[in-house]
């Protein structure tokens, strides 16, 4: 497959080969010319197809293949890449990419501290109760549980933000961090 990047989108290319648009990513296909309109699949986001009634699927220029019954190279000049030459990379894509690469390095580092830290509250906690239960006036187990209880609910709020949170709200939550310190 060949980077996104540098290949125009499925949806534009269908609308080249005047296929008519569909709804959801689905449309009639350009290479049986069936009357199906959801037998062709297709996403913009990843650059790629699939076609349920051929069994083929793809990227764009194996799309163009298929279509036109061209070459590889044919597939190329058909979408306006000059074969032979790589095009050059798009800088802010690649900025984007290592912003996320980053983003996501950060979370799996943070997150791993985090968890951490929480298993480790858990312990006392437990082991505070262990102790309470033997002795309800036991002072260290008292500062124990005080100890592993404050700021747990924020930890673990922190921790589903990382885990299970959206892409936006890691990087406004790297951005609070790196505010704080």
């Amino acid at each position: 497959m060949m980077d996104r990047a540098e290949t125009p989108s499925i949806s534009s290319i269908l609308s080249r080969l005047d296929v008519p648009p569909g709804r959801h990513g689905r449309t009639i296909c350009p290479i049986h010319h069936g009357q199906n309109r959801f037998a062709f699949s297709y996403d913009d986001d990843r650059g790629v197809w699939y076609c349920f009634r051929c069994g083929i699927g793809g990227d764009a220029v194996d799309l163009i293949k298929q279509v036109t019954g061209t070459d590889f190279k044919g597939a190329l000049r058909w979408l306006g890449i000059e074969p032979g030459k790589p095009p050059a990379p798009d800088p802010e894509r690649i900025r984007q990419r290592r912003i996320r690469e980053g983003l996501l390095k950060w979370a799996k580092t943070l997150g791993r501290q985090m968890r951490n830290e929480f298993y480790t509250r858990e312990l006392v906690i437990t082991e505070a109760r262990r102790r309470l239960e033997r002795d309800p006036d036991d002072e260290w187990a008292w500062t124990w549980l005080a100890w592993a209880l404050t700021g747990k609910d924020a930890l673990e709020n922190k921790l589903d933000m990382i885990d299970i949170g959206t892409e936006e709200q890691r990087l406004a939550m790297y951005r609070e961090m790196r505010r704080r310190q």
